[in-house]
Formats: structure tokens, C-alpha cells, sequence
């Protein structure tokens, strides 16, 4: 059994347009702080995806970049499906967690098919969710950035993985207690952005444990933890501060 966690981030040039790869380089940098090694691939669309990924990474892009992708993607469906149920970890924000739901539907009525892999499907609105987000889940309080037109309808007996506090969200009705984010073993589909991991190191640590565990790994966290902990902690508590102090709100535009 390999000792290094692999990381792949699927089509960085193409959905990565909200600082997706911050979340990759934090994956990364957790790792080698825990004394853990790493391999990151950068996987465009024709290249070879390497095999036994611990790690799959897909960020966020516009409709048109979803498009472009999804042949692609859904190639490599039955490839992906295996990770899911093997338990590699699967962290996908925006249109990369869309690509991986049933699919979504536009404003115009086309049908862009997901690999159906996360209980829901999305559907596009006028309705643009921009702004601070704020939300509870079973790793504490997540804070980021929600910019989106997107509500996503979960399949029967599916729950949202975390309860926004402040903010608008991407499930119900949009506003506090609206849900946000989905869980399906390791794999988190999110629309939260900051990118996401380097603002919620709970969050990361969580992905981590389980990517390094199912290697037979030891995750311990060190002093570099603290120090990156430090720094996360600086940016929530402004984020907090102002979305609590109403100085920047979340707007429907």
C-alpha cells in the first residue's frame, strides 16, 4: 500500500475560475505539515486520470465551460463511479459539483447530464445568490462566499450536508435555514467558495483523515497546523464580523 495521498484536480483551466486550486494547494500543504507525502495531478480534458486517486478535486466554472467538459467527463464516468464506491474522497464546488449530480437544467430549458453521482438535480434561475455564507454542519461552522443562480432539488431521503446560518444557500428556500452543501460518503458537493478548504480547516482535516485512513495512514495534526489554523481563523472572524454586522449582506440579484 502506498504511503503518499494522491490528489487529482480535474480541468483546472476550465473549472477553476473561484480559486479552486486553493483548495488543492491546501489539501497539499495539510499533508506534508502531518509528515504525510503528496502527489497532485493536474488532469486536463484527453489526459490520463492516474490510477487509485485518494483525492478527486473539481472547482467552478460557467455554463459554457461545463459544456465544453461534460464529454469528457463522462467518459471517464465509470471510472469515477469506482472512487465513490471505493471511498476516495471527492470535494466539487459550483459547476464541478453540478457535473457530478443528475445534470442541470438552464434558463433556457436545456438539459447539461451529470455522471448522477450526488442526490440532485439543479436548476438555473434569475435568481443570483452573491454574497458572505455562513453555515452549520456536523464540522462546525462553515464560512465562505456564495455566487451562484442555482437551486438544486435533492432526490427522496437526501439531506443537505450543512444549515446556512447567514446567507441564502442552494437548497430550500433561500436564507437561514436553508441547506447547503451534500454528503455522500467522502464526497462533498458544495457551492460554498473562498476558495472553501483554506477557510474551513475542520473541513479540510475531515477530507484528509479519511483520504489518509483508508491508506492506513496517521493524520496528526502539528504546530504548522496551528499556524495555518491561525491564519483561517483571522479571515472567518472578519467574514463573521461583517456578515453579523450587516456591513456586507447576501444580495438576490
Amino acid at each position: 500500500m502506498s504511503d503518499s495521498i494522491r490528489i487529482a484536480q480535474l480541468y483546472p483551466d476550465l473549472l477553476g475560475v473561484t480559486g479552486d486550486r486553493g483548495n488543492v494547494d491546501v489539501l497539499a500543504t495539510r499533508l506534508r505539515a502531518a509528515g504525510i507525502s503528496v502527489e497532485v495531478a493536474l488532469v486536463g480534458i484527453g489526459d490520463e486520470l492516474p490510477a487509485d486517486i485518494d483525492i478527486l478535486v473539481l472547482g467552478n466554472g460557467p455554463l459554457s465551460a461545463m459544456r465544453r467538459v461534460a464529454p469528457d467527463l463522462h467518459a471517464r464516468g465509470e471510472a469515477i463511479a469506482t472512487m465513490f464506491a471505493s471511498g476516495a474522497a471527492v470535494f466539487a464546488v459550483g459547476a464541478g459539483a453540478e457535473l457530478l449530480s443528475h445534470g442541470t437544467v438552464t434558463l433556457e430549458g436545456e438539459r447539461v447530464d451529470g455522471l448522477g453521482l450526488f442526490p440532485f438535480t439543479v436548476s438555473r434561475s434569475r435568481d443570483r445568490r452573491v454574497g458572505y455564507i455562513t453555515a452549520e454542519s456536523e464540522h462546525g461552522s462553515i464560512i465562505g462566499f456564495e455566487d451562484h443562480a442555482s437551486s438544486w432539488q435533492l432526490d427522496q431521503g437526501a439531506v443537505a450536508f450543512a444549515t446556512v446560518t447567514a446567507g441564502r444557500g442552494c437548497i430550500g428556500t433561500p436564507g437561514p435555514g436553508a441547506g447547503e452543501s451534500i454528503r455522500v460518503g467522502e464526497a462533498y458537493a458544495t457551492n460554498v467558495q473562498g476558495p472553501a478548504l483554506p477557510l474551513n480547516p475542520a473541513w479540510a482535516d475531515a477530507i484528509l483523515r479519511a483520504a489518509a485512513a483508508r491508506r492506513g495512514l496517521d493524520y496528526t495534526l502539528s504546530s504548522e497546523h496551528e499556524r495555518l489554523d491561525a491564519l483561517a481563523k483571522g479571515a472567518r472572524d472578519k467574514i463573521a464580523s461583517l456578515v453579523h454586522g450587516k456591513q456586507i449582506t447576501a444580495m438576490g440579484l
